[in-house]
């Protein structure tokens, strides 16, 4: 035997190298496929994990964009897992809002108590019934934070259901507490008058109207008299003054009524609660009307206004809607002051019907004077001495469509009207300046001619110079021109527009005339300080003074009171020839009336220029 096996066969061998590098090259190859999945795993890996931290910095690049948002916002967001209820998670812009610290306990049953009570009873009406119908809601809301601050949040919800049934309710909470301050500003500045503090006219109508609240009750609106004078003689400080102490007395007075109002430039509202009656509404008018009566100081001047009040009750004349009680009103109140004003009245049905004449004859008239069928007549003034003529005054008459003649006191309504009794004051004074202007070129001694001015001319600061032009234009002397007034426009206030007129048309060399004197408000001092050279005394005294004791004693006073004060007495009315003697006798020195002449056209009046011998009177 041989210790070592012989070598085999080259061919054999061979054979086996080959067999082994196949399997060797195998495994690398498995090796090589090995080694490139795990690099590529190694490289997913590290894919992933950057994708993983550029998510991680977005969420928190986001969550610190939504932290300092809401912050910002002072919105946060809150849940609640109705499986449980103390299940409560706010985050920390919540926390904020209520003044808590940031990650405590919540206690819900607390939280719900920071609520105050009107805003916690609609807070959980509206979460019951979210929850009931799986639906959302948005409220908001008045709370106390932990630290004893008031603040304003608005509230949204939304509930969140698996199957059919409410497992999660969760929203956001913000502060609007800002915002809130911001419209109760704006509600204020637009419901509130800014100057006097009491309700404005747009509060006031939504209140009557019933959009705000209970029904409405009685209804007093208040007029101050004599406002407008003091305004335009004083200037429009002192009347806001005015206006603020009427307001400051109206809100004592008035602390049970539903809402005081400022609804125009000195003209106020009052609605009383549902409940009040007339007799209540009486009472409160009646302290009303005292307290606006004291006088109003203001640096050195110390004045009295007053008020006219017009009281609307629903009950009483089926005044079923906002626009007819205010209606109501405004008829009483119109009713008040042509009552003589500082007083009040109650709406009845009668005053309707008058105010829809009233309204009527104004618009009649308006029309007529677009259509010229208006004139003016011409009575005679004479001196009682020798029945001499001493001029004429200037009456408004309208000529019907069937020819008939109208005296203004058929249409007094249209000359208390302030827009058309101004359109009418401007006519009239140009008409009666045309005629005295031609009878004057023609050469005809008329004396004077006397005009009747509305109030609302002797308000008009630039009337006088109007009328001086206007004379001289028509080449007319100031003394030709009379002015005549009635006592209603004579004011408290001595210093007032009608003074000022008054006095530059007497220093132009026109004479002023007070007409019907006796009847109305002038007095004493009326006669002091005004620039009056006329006293017309009224017919009514006239036709009564033989007959009657007192009204002679008047007469005669006003006779001995004119001479000594240097003034001429004109006596109007004068309709019998017993009155016309007993006048003389007495000393009166000019008279007007029937018993000379009514009022006659231009045409008619001439008779009275020509020479005894050629007149031919004749009656209108």
């Amino acid at each position: 035997m041989r210790d070592h096996p012989l070598p085999e066969p080259e061919p054999a061998r061979s054979a086996a190298w080959r067999e082994t590098g196949i399997v060797t090259a195998q495994r690398d190859g498995e090796l090589a496929c090995l080694l490139e999945r795990v690099v590529r795993l190694q490289r997913e890996v590290e894919e992933k994990s950057r994708l993983l931290r550029e998510r991680d910095e977005q969420l928190a690049h986001s969550k610190k964009i939504f932290d300092r948002s809401s912050e910002a916002a002072k919105i946060g967001v809150w849940e609640c897992d109705l499986t449980d209820a103390d299940s409560l998670r706010w985050t920390d812009a919540v926390y904020d809002l209520f003044e808590l610290p940031r990650g405590s306990k919540l206690d819900r049953s607390r939280i719900v108590e920071m609520y105050d009570p009107e805003s916690r009873v609609a807070m959980q009406t509206l979460r019951s019934k979210a929850i009931r119908e799986q639906g959302g809601f948005t409220l908001d809301a008045k709370i106390t934070t932990a630290l004893g601050k008031e603040r304003w949040m608005r509230l949204t919800a939304d509930v969140e259901s698996e199957n059919g049934v409410a497992v999660r309710i969760f929203g956001m909470k913000q502060d609007i507490t800002e915002e809130r301050a911001l419209w109760d500003k704006t509600r204020f500045l637009a419901e509130i008058d800014l100057m006097t503090g009491l309700a404005n006219r747009s509060q006031f109508q939504a209140i009557l109207s019933g959009q705000k609240g209970e029904p409405a009750g009685p209804l007093l609106l208040v007029d101050l008299d004599g406002f407008k004078q003091v305004n335009d003689t004083f200037g429009h400080g002192l009347g806001d003054e005015c206006l603020k102490q009427v307001a400051l007395r109206l809100r004592g007075i008035c602390v049970e009524a539903r809402l005081v109002a400022r609804i125009g430039g000195d003209e106020f509202a009052v609605l009383m609660g549902a409940a009040a009656d007339r007799l209540a509404a009486e009472a409160l008018t009646e302290r009303i009307l005292d307290a606006l009566r004291r006088p109003i100081a203001w640096g050195a001047h110390v004045f009295q206004l007053g008020a006219s009040v017009g009281i609307a009750i629903p009950q009483g004349f089926d005044a079923s809607s906002s626009a007819e009680l205010f209606s109501h009103a405004d008829i009483a109140l119109y009713a008040a002051k042509a009552a003589g004003k500082n007083t009040f009245r109650v709406f009845d049905p009668q005053m309707k019907s008058e105010g829809e004449r009233r309204f009527e004859t104004v618009r009649d008239i308006g029309r007529a004077l677009i259509e010229n069928q208006l004139e003016l007549y011409y009575q005679p003034k004479l001196r009682l001495s020798d029945q001499s003529l001493s001029g004429f005054e200037a009456l408004l008459r309208r000529r019907m469509p069937d020819g008939r003649v109208v005296a203004a006191g058929a249409f007094q309504a249209a000359l208390n009207d302030p827009d058309l009794s101004a359109r009418l004051g401007k006519w009239v004074v140009e008409k009666a300046l045309r005629q005295a202007g031609l009878w004057h070129r023609a050469g005809f001694d008329f004396g004077s001619l006397a005009i009747n001015l509305s109030a609302s001319q002797l308000h008009d600061h630039h009337f006088a110079e109007t009328l001086i032009e206007r004379v001289a234009e028509q080449g007319l002397t100031p003394g030709m021109i009379e002015i005549e007034v009635t006592e209603g426009v004579f004011l408290d206030d001595e210093s007032g527009p009608v003074k000022r007129i008054l006095e530059r048309l007497k220093q132009s060399g026109m004479r002023v005339a007070l007409d019907d004197f006796g009847t109305g408000y002038a007095s004493l001092v009326h006669l002091r300080s005004y620039p009056i050279d006329v006293i017309k005394i009224d017919k009514s005294f006239v036709q009564r003074f033989l007959s009657s004791t007192q009204d002679r004693a008047i007469l005669e006073t006003i006779l001995r009171l004119g001479a000594s004060l240097g003034m001429d007495i004109v006596a109007e009315g004068i309709e019998t020839a017993a009155q016309l003697q007993a006048l003389k006798a007495l000393g009166c020195p000019f008279g007007q009336g029937f018993l000379f002449s009514p009022a006659v056209p231009a045409s008619h009046a001439i008779d009275w220029l020509l020479p005894v011998g050629c007149r031919q009177i004749r009656v209108a």
